[in-house]
């Protein structure tokens, strides 16, 4: 196991805030760690990370591509997110969404030369595809370097020396929903399904603005087409992104990081971010409640999926009632699909 850093990639310049406080390339670089290291030193210390390695077995490293979509998902209809980058760039606000086939949104993605706008496929339940298409469960698998205890493949253990009560009856309760039918034979579109394994397709310049997962869950993002730019900030500093209501439910900054309004937002001035290249087959561990903002540097595909275990299990656990909550108010906003991107509540969850 190797820790590194990479070389600045400079081919694509990044777009933030030229005044903001930036640590390039800031990320470690992991090739293969030992799971037990990479608990320690990165899941409970809520560190990102960048592993090679995982994907390296990937049919999808030889098979993804545009016309590969085309060719076995043409057909679904979906909502495509169409940005406009001259506009404030805000989760939520970036662009609108509008429904066509995946074969329609390939097309705009392929002949898009306008800078100012882009097209992406975002979050596409993944287990959906495989409905679909049932032969896309053997271009892909389940990275398990952190616990999951929504990955059902695995029994799912609390952790040892816990002996506040209240904290172990959280944990349990999380594990016993988290994990149930564990143990049995499922297929890979199951455990997709359960631990909301979802697709992002896109052109050049598509952007992902500040935002913390939602339901306090961790993810992995594994990039298999193009590159992507990702821009990190560490969950102490969240009140320098001004975020909306219910930050632990699903965290949405209030704040432009490209052209930001000071006079609105005068503490953002002072944030830190990291930054570093996502390249293909590189896969990126992002941490609960961590801070980022993603934006392509090429046409892009990439798979994610949440995580959710014993460091953040309690976390997930206290945001159930929050979610219906934060359901209500996203309708009074106009809708969830005009905040997330999703088609409907259960799409985003």
């Amino acid at each position: 196991m190797t820790i590194h850093q990479a070389e600045q990639d400079t081919t694509v310049a990044g777009t933030i805030f030229p005044e903001a406080t930036v640590k390039v390339d800031a990320i470690d670089r992991l090739h293969n760690p030992d799971p037990e290291m990479f608990k320690r030193e990165y899941v409970y210390k809520r560190k990102p990370a960048i592993v090679t390695g995982l994907m390296d077995d990937w049919p999808a490293m030889e098979r993804w591509s545009l016309d590969y979509f085309r060719e076995h998902f043409g057909d679904l209809d979906i909502h495509a997110n169409l940005q406009r980058l001259d506009k404030e760039l805000i989760l939520g606000n970036v662009g609108g969404f509008r429904g066509m086939k995946l074969s329609a949104l390939l097309d705009e993605i392929e002949k898009n030369t306008d800078e100012g706008r882009a097209y992406y496929l975002r979050a596409y339940p993944v287990h959906r595809m495989v409905e679909h298409y049932p032969g896309l469960e053997e271009d892909y698998d389940l990275p398990d370097l952190a616990p999951n205890w929504a990955d059902i493949r695995f029994k799912a253990k609390l952790p040892a020396g816990t002996v506040n009560p209240a904290k172990l009856l959280g944990l349990y309760l999380a594990k016993l929903f988290l994990n149930r039918g564990s143990g049995k034979p499922a297929s890979r579109s199951t455990v997709s399904s359960r631990v909301a394994s979802v697709m992002f397709v896109g052109s050049k310049g598509t952007v992902t603005p500040f935002h913390s997962d939602g339901m306090q869950t961790a993810a992995y993002l594994s990039q298999v087409v193009g590159r992507k730019r990702c821009y990190f900030v560490s969950p102490d500093q969240h009140a320098k992104l001004y975020p909306r209501p219910f930050r632990r439910q699903f965290g949405m900054a209030q704040v432009d990081y490209r052209r930001p309004d000071l006079t609105r937002h005068p503490r953002f001035k002072d944030v830190v971010v990291e930054e570093t290249v996502l390249h293909p087959g590189e896969t990126l561990y992002v941490p609960s409640g961590y801070w980022h903002a993603i934006e392509a540097m090429d046409t892009s595909i990439s798979y994610s999926h949440q995580i959710v275990g014993e460091d953040n299990a309690l976390g997930w656990l206290t945001c159930i009632p929050e979610r219906y909550l934060a359901q209500m108010y996203f309708k009074s906003q106009g809708g969830l699909r005009n905040v997330t991107g999703a088609k409907d509540w259960d799409d985003w969850a």
